[in-house]
């Protein structure tokens, strides 16, 4: 018999270009055999996979038509007894019919038999291979057989061929059905889900117009949301109109209730479009939310009954399915009429043979015709087969594009990434070297205080021996016989040697200061030391976060790879025919192209973990210089807030500035220094020329006719203390001066970093007493520079023995020093204050 069309194939009647039923599902091809499809497991591929079943088809098809051509001992009547086999695709279509649609043979298997399905369809073939067998033997044999019994037995045998072709083929049948069924269920499990996760959906969406505050925004969200459905709902009814459709040819009585759904969805969809309308105006009034919330539990209701109504549907088609065969029904199908018919005529050619031989020829004749219309049928098949396999080829040619677009995605965001882990590496550096030269820095500062407290000592020792020969040059005066004169200058003497023991305890207080600072300029470089480790700490664990997101990156990559390994294997299993060889230098191509991504990533990949392993060098460097182990970083999270690293650039900008200011603080307090320096250089050559002037008054002293030059020699002497006193008071207020300029600047870098408050308010009260000593001084200067000398006594008295120094200034707190602007408004008006 010839293979006719199965019920159940008006389903998939109606397809699309690209080889799917309405549904999506696949289903088998007519001339795919059953050990074919039982060596295809099922399973659900890419879209762009779904044409690769038509070449497998096709060599299936080139098999089968080697088993249609006619052999010179056999009838062309031979492949009416092949097995029959399962399809669901229809065999006459309306001329109407598109071409690229699938055809014959043009989609993939529908059911995924077991292994008792296969046994079954095993046995079948040998029974159909024996029919054939005994059908051959039969033709030759006709004319030799007597008129008599031997007719009747062949119709007898004929007969029980074709009940058992019968009873296989409603088995065949039967079987088809289950597997459908089986199939079909998974995908309406799907269905099921993607309806819950809709109503979902809609729910979260009427919490968020009830919860929230704004008013535009939520109905903004709301037409987003309304407009999502209504694609949806767009979908299912194109998806409900294919299966109507489809069930048009198979189920009649079901039309009315088909379009009576048609017309509910239809109506639910106008509803739905008022609705929208309706949140639209409700949206520029203030009582739009309540219409908006009444709007979203009528789409929910109607969802509903949208829900219930494919439910039903699901049913009828399912009940329909599942309704046994009606054996009572006398109409005779379409391969029932074949086979009759072929029957028919096999009787009369017997006839024909026993009365006369020209019918037999006229038989022959037809049955020439008929195999000719077989074979253009089968041209056009294979028409049909290379459009679609033209379609194929551009499916393909899509998904490259596709690929080879997100290879260049993947490659910029590595590119990026690895400018990141630069530019980090780049600051790393540049922090590193600072502390580097933070230490240099103070070392250099020890050292200088070291040389300093040297210079005071050797300022020491010259100050006893003056006062030594202070004492010498006393007793000499005492031993003259003008006692008044004598007195006087003793008194002054006393009065000189007081100052030196101020002048020295003022020594001992800045030496004693200068110890202060050093040690407070050490501490504060110890903190800002560990803040800089913590810093790079932060910056190691960001670069483990980024090595991270680079191995998943990889990953993914990989799996990119292994997918395109296995597009290749499939591709060289489909490339069979000779006429493939564009199609096979176009992939030939794109494996090229995807090679050298794949080897860019490899050289981007190798890149990245040279940096990663110069990144733990330099903290294998870092930590002895540092002295302490540090533990390493563990990895943090994948993903960090742009805001956090936001705040991070902002910190370590602001922690460069306030290295470059305490660099250039640190360069003013060496120029500073260096002035003191010479200062102090000024004042051991004044002391070198007092001590000559003292050898001078003891030589006067020993001649008595030079009494008269003493008076000018004392006035001399007053002079010079004047000088020493006018120079001693420019000191302290020098020294004041730039403590309040590094207090400004330590309370402004604090400010500007928000550091604690308790340290801001110590820092100003450090900055008013130092506001407060130096009013004194200048109070105290103004007394000293009077012309009376009782005065001037007194107001020695009073600076020399509770002269204070500036307080300690902290080290981590110097900042630019202003004392060049200060002393030009001190000229301007001294009795002010450091304000002035």
């Amino acid at each position: 018999m010839a293979p006719g069309p199965a019920p159940y194939s008006s389903r998939t009647s109606v397809m699309n270009s690209s080889g799917r039923n309405p549904m999506n599902y696949p289903s088998v091809p007519p001339h795919t055999s059953i050990s074919a499809a039982s060596r295809r497991p099922l399973q659900r591929q890419h879209r762009s996979m779904d044409g690769l079943g038509v070449l497998d088809a096709y060599k299936d098809s080139l098999d089968y038509d080697m088993m249609l051509q006619p052999s010179p001992p056999k009838p062309l009547h031979q492949p009416s007894y092949l097995p029959l086999e399962i399809s669901t695709s229809q065999h006459h279509h309306p001329p109407h019919h598109h071409p690229t649609q699938f055809q014959r043979g043009q989609s993939l298997a529908l059911s995924n038999p077991i292994p008792t399905q296969n046994a079954f369809w095993q046995h079948n073939n040998s029974m159909a291979t024996t029919s054939v067998q005994d059908y051959d033997l039969m033709q030759p044999g006709i004319s030799r057989i007597p008129t008599g019994t031997g007719s009747g037995l062949n119709i007898a045998r004929e007969y029980e061929q074709l009940k058992v072709e019968y009873d296989t083929m409603m088995e065949k049948l039967n079987q088809t059905m289950n597997s459908i069924k089986t199939f079909w269920s998974p995908e309406l499990k799907r269905e099921r889900q993607m309806r819950r996760d809709e109503a979902t959906r809609i729910a979260q969406l009427e919490r968020m117009v009830q919860s929230g505050g704004g008013g535009g925004n939520d109905y903004g969200l709301g037409s987003s949301e309304a407009l999502q459905l209504r694609m949806e709902l767009r979908e299912r009814d194109e998806r409900i109109r294919q299966l109507t459709t489809a069930l048009e040819s198979g189920s009649g009585g079901m039309d009315g209730r088909i379009r009576e759904l048609e017309d509910t969805i239809m109506r639910l969809q106008d509803l739905l479009t008022t609705k929208e309308t309706q949140s639209m105006m409700a949206s520029q009034d203030p009582s739009g939310r309540q219409a908006i919330e009444n709007a979203l539990r009528r789409i929910d209701e109607k969802q509903a009954r949208i829900v219930e109504l494919e439910e039903e549907l699901m049913r009828q088609r399912m009940g329909r399915s599942n309704q046994p065969r009606d054996f009572t029904d006398k109409n005779l199908s379409g391969h029932e009429m074949a086979t009759m018919r072929m029957k028919m005529d096999r009787s009369e050619v017997e006839l024909a043979e026993k009365k006369q031989e020209l019918f037999g020829c006229q038989t022959r004749m037809q049955t020439a015709e008929e195999t000719a219309n077989e074979m253009r049928g089968h041209l056009q098949l294979l028409k049909d087969q290379l459009t679609n396999r033209e379609q194929h080829n551009t499916l393909l040619q899509g998904d490259v594009d596709a690929l080879r677009q997100k290879l260049d995605s993947k490659n910029k965001q590595l590119e990026q990434k690895d400018e990141r882990v630069a530019a980090l590496e780049r600051d790393l550096s540049s922090s590193k070297a600072d502390v580097s030269d933070k230490g240099e820095l103070i070392r250099q500062t020890e050292m200088k205080t070291s040389q300093l407290i040297g210079r005071v000592d050797s300022l020491e020792t010259t100050v006893r021996e003056k006062e030594q020969e202070l004492d010498r040059a006393k007793i000499r005066l005492l031993s003259h016989p003008d006692v008044v004169k004598e007195k006087e200058m003793t008194e002054k003497i006393e009065q000189g040697e007081r100052e030196r023991q101020r002048l020295a305890e003022h020594i001992d207080q800045v030496r004693r200061n200068a110890e202060k600072d050093a040690m407070e300029q050490q501490k504060t470089y110890q903190n800002e030391m560990t803040q800089l480790k913590a810093t790079i700490e932060n910056l190691q664990k960001e670069l483990s976060d980024r090595d991270i997101l680079l191995e998943s990156q990889n990953e993914k990559i990989g799996d990119m790879n292994r997918d395109l390994v296995q597009a290749k294997k499939r591709l060289d299993d489909a490339m069979v025919d000779k006429g493939t060889d564009e199609l096979r230098r176009d992939v030939e191509g794109a494996r090229n192209e995807v090679e050298k991504l794949l080897k860019m990533v490899h050289s981007l990949e190798k890149e990245n973990l040279t940096l990663t392993a110069q990144c733990k060098q330099l903290k294998r460097d870092d930590t002895p210089r540092a002295g302490t182990t540090s533990a390493p970083s563990a990895p943090g999270t994948l993903t960090r807030s742009t805001s956090a690293q936001n705040n991070m650039h902002k910190r370590i900008e602001e922690l460069e500035e306030a290295l470059r200011e305490s660099v250039s603080i640190t360069a003013e307090r060496e120029v500073h220094l260096s002035q003191q320096k010479h200062h102090l250089q000024q004042v051991s050559s004044q002391l070198n020329e007092a001590r000559k002037e003292i050898t001078e008054l003891r030589r006067t002293k020993q001649n008595p006719s030079e009494t008269g030059d003493r008076d000018q020699i004392i006035r001399a002497i007053e002079t010079e203390r004047r000088q020493h006193l006018e120079q001693l008071f420019q000191l302290k207020q020098e020294a004041l001066l730039a403590a309040i300029s590094e207090k400004d600047t330590h309370l402004a870098l604090l400010e500007k970093s928000r550091g604690p408050r308790d340290e801001i308010e110590t820092i100003r009260r450090h900055k008013d007493a130092l506001i407060r000593k130096l009013k004194q001084e200048n109070e105290r200067r103004v007394l000293v520079s009077h012309p009376d000398p009782v005065i001037s006594m007194n107001a020695m008295a009073s600076v020399i023995p509770g002269a204070p120094l500036p307080a300690p200034v902290i080290p981590g707190t110097i900042g630019i020093p202003q004392h060049s602007q200060h002393p030009p408004q001190v000229d301007h008006d001294d009795a002010d204050g450091i304000w002035a």
